[in-house]
């Protein structure tokens, strides 16, 4: 992380300005603090230790800077992590923000390219999860995974729906094991699913599905366990939100076309505000290329 010279010093200044905002401060330039060193700090000294009494008056001035350091450390550490967290936030949200233009951009190139193949496409959609892999692999400091999730037979997602997993981020490939490739992927057999899709029937505001506990949840469901030993995910948190647009315009613009699927290796990863509002801007952006590819692989007749 790159320090900004000048803001890191004007912390140094509020901290230092903010630390004579102090009622003491009143107390002490009103006499009080003089006072102390008169009737407590010199006879004290005087009396325990011997002092002189010009020696008395240094030591009371030096307590009462001392007291006034401590209290601008104090301040300085405070302010001092409030920009720390600010810079921090800005470069996290900030490279979310670029690695997801980069991904749109790609997208939008491809699609609008003349005889659109499916390599392309599917080049764009791993781009999408290889780039939503790191931007929460900084946000939530864990190992994530991402993955897209559409209908094997549907143009769209319903009720008795079986889902493939369409492509997955380079780095957890390894997970699209032959046993999970054979599994049937139910919508009732996978809780994030099923309540995902419930949202998008009733029309409800929240339409994400987020568990932080996912081997610790015994009403949990995950039709993946089956892959692991002792039906133990490798995760430990969840993220699903579905293909849907983010605006209504007519009916048909709120049939689920699939899910984007994000997981972290670290319980409680994902917070209830920016993670939900990343993923399903990414949703409403790959809306209408996951909908042309499933009506093209699964037959408009299903639609």
């Amino acid at each position: 992380m790159e320090i900004n010279y000048t803001a890191f010093f004007g912390v140094l200044k509020r901290s230092f300005l903010k630390a004579f905002e102090w009622n003491i401060g009143k107390w002490i330039s009103t006499g009080g603090g003089f006072g102390l060193i008169t009737s407590l700090i010199i006879p004290f000294g005087q009396e325990e230790w011997k002092w002189e009494f010009t020696t008395a008056i240094k030591y009371g001035i030096f307590a009462l800077i001392a007291l006034y350091l401590i209290r601008f450390i104090a301040l300085f550490i405070k302010e001092s992590l409030k920009y720390f967290h600010s810079v921090y936030k800005e470069t996290t949200y900030g490279n979310a923000i670029i690695l997801l233009r980069d991904s749109f951009a790609e997208a939008h190139y491809y699609r609008k390219t003349p005889d659109f193949q499916d390599k392309e496409f599917m080049s764009s959609m791993m781009i999408f999860c290889n780039n939503l892999k790191i931007c929460f692999d900084n946000i939530t400091k864990s190992n994530c995974s991402v993955s897209i999730k559409v209908p094997i037979k549907d143009s769209k997602v319903g009720e008795h729906t079986i889902l493939k997993n369409l492509t997955r981020d380079q780095k957890n490939s390894q997970r699209d094991t032959k046993m999970y490739q054979e599994i049937e992927h139910t919508i009732i057999g996978n809780s994030a699913f099923s309540n995902c899709l419930d949202n998008v029937l009733k029309n409800r505001p929240k339409k994400h599905y987020i568990n932080n506990d996912v081997n610790n949840e015994n009403n949990y469901r995950n039709t993946s366990k089956e892959c692991y030993k002792d039906g133990i995910l490798p995760y430990n948190s969840e993220l699903v939100f579905p293909i849907v647009p983010l605006k209504k315009t007519d009916k048909d613009n709120f049939d689920c076309h699939g899910f984007l699927c994000v997981d972290s290796d670290k319980p409680n990863a994902f917070d209830e505000k920016y993670s939900p509002a990343i993923v399903s801007g990414v949703a409403d952006g790959i809306y209408d290329l996951i909908f042309q590819s499933n009506s093209e692989s699964n037959g408009q007749q299903n639609g």
